[in-house]
């Protein structure tokens, strides 16, 4: 499979699965003996945050800096939506692990369809390995770099402030993991539908080309049937990966809700009281930019979907057979539904609008909090 061979080290990174060479239909199997390991990082991961969460309340004064009442409240709502989402993510990972062969096999399934080869595999998958490998490797090196800062200035910060961004970001590698999984699948997802569109356009070109009376309708339904066999089958891999992820996706739209919260807050702080807290600001970076590039990722997929629909209103339906258009327009109603959009339980739809929603009420709720601070302020000063 060429998926499994272009991104192999990826593969590796996140499977517990084995491949059966001699099952042409459904080559990926559950690899007992790395699914044990999974399980048991998974439960380990668990019992963590069930500790940290039962003990957290005796430690206050070791992970939540900054006693004043207001202070106290956004970390304890920027830890709670840490653990409670760490937890979650861990739990669906947990109770989905069978699940993932079978979009692994679904993958297979769009392979066979679209004749991907050896020969064109790079082309296919070239962009999608590039743009992933930067977006890993980059996560990588903020983590590192903030891990790295964090060793330097940790000497002259105050021991609950270094204890609490060590918490976060532990807990955070938890969910960016997973957001780097199901990114992973998206872009997989995201190269068969370029590909897909590819073959719509060879379609679309022959039938505008075709001369009304000849007969090239037999090898135009032959393309079109294998395209929309592609398109059902990426329909179905989607709704197997939202099945999978969305509560996860949920708690981290949640999460990252909170967190915008919390930047906004701490940057009115530092402007009003006159304080430093940089590195606090700073450990938020890497999960900023999971969420974000999950997000570009998102629209990537659903502009796919768009530039089909597009391509498809080009064709000239008045030269086609009856036959031809009738499974043509049933194909563009079809694409006119927003079947490519994560819906995280019915609350949030994962697109640019979420993350403006996430500013908007954000700063809408800190200006309240800001104005109440420097009325404070104000009259200690006096």
């Amino acid at each position: 499979m060429e998926a499994e061979q272009q991104f192999r080290s990826f593969y590796n990174f996140y499977r517990h699965h084995r491949i059966d060479r001699a099952d042409k239909t459904n080559p990926f199997k559950l690899n007992p003996y790395r699914h044990k390991l999974f399980i048991a990082k998974s439960v380990l991961i668990l019992l963590l945050c069930i500790l940290l969460g039962l003990c957290a309340k005796s430690y206050e004064h070791r992970l939540i800096p900054n006693r004043s009442c207001i202070n106290r409240l956004i970390n304890w709502c920027c830890f709670a939506s840490s653990l409670s989402t760490a937890f979650v993510v861990a739990w669906e990972a947990l109770a989905g692990s069978r699940e993932d062969v079978q979009i692994w096999n679904t993958f297979h399934a769009i392979e066979i369809a679209l004749n991907v080869c050896n020969a064109n595999s790079q082309t296919v998958f070239e962009k999608t390995q590039r743009v992933y490998r930067v977006i890993f490797y980059t996560l990588v090196a903020l983590l590192c770099a903030l891990a790295g800062i964090l060793l330097i200035e940790c000497r002259i910060m105050k021991d609950a402030l270094v204890g609490y961004i060590v918490v976060f970001l532990l807990l955070s590698t938890v969910d960016m993991h997973r957001i780097l999984h199901i990114l992973l699948y998206v872009r997989i997802l995201t190269s068969y539908l370029r590909r897909v569109k590819g073959d719509f356009r060879i379609i679309v070109e022959m039938i505008n080309a075709r001369i009304v009376g000849t007969n090239h309708d037999y090898e135009i339904q032959q393309k079109l049937s294998s395209c929309c066999t592609c398109y059902f089958l990426c329909i179905k891999l989607f709704e197997q990966i939202q099945q999978q992820f969305t509560c996860g996706l949920f708690m981290v739209c949640l999460k990252f809700s909170i967190i915008i919260w919390n930047e906004i807050y701490w940057t009115v702080y530092r402007a009003i009281m006159e304080k430093s807290f940089e590195l606090y600001s700073l450990n938020m970076v890497p999960y900023h930019f999971t969420f974000i590039c999950f997000t570009w990722t998102c629209e990537c997929l659903t502009a796919e979907i768009k530039a089909i629909s597009q391509l498809l209103n080009t064709i000239h339906l008045d030269k086609a057979s009856h036959t031809i258009r009738l499974r043509i327009t049933h194909l563009m109603l079809l694409l006119n539904y927003e079947v490519f959009f994560f819906h995280t339980i019915g609350v949030c739809k994962v697109s640019y609008k979420c993350i403006v929603q996430f500013i908007i009420s954000g700063a809408t709720k800190v200006s309240f909090i800001a104005q109440i601070m420097k009325d404070f302020y104000s009259d200690m000063q006096l």
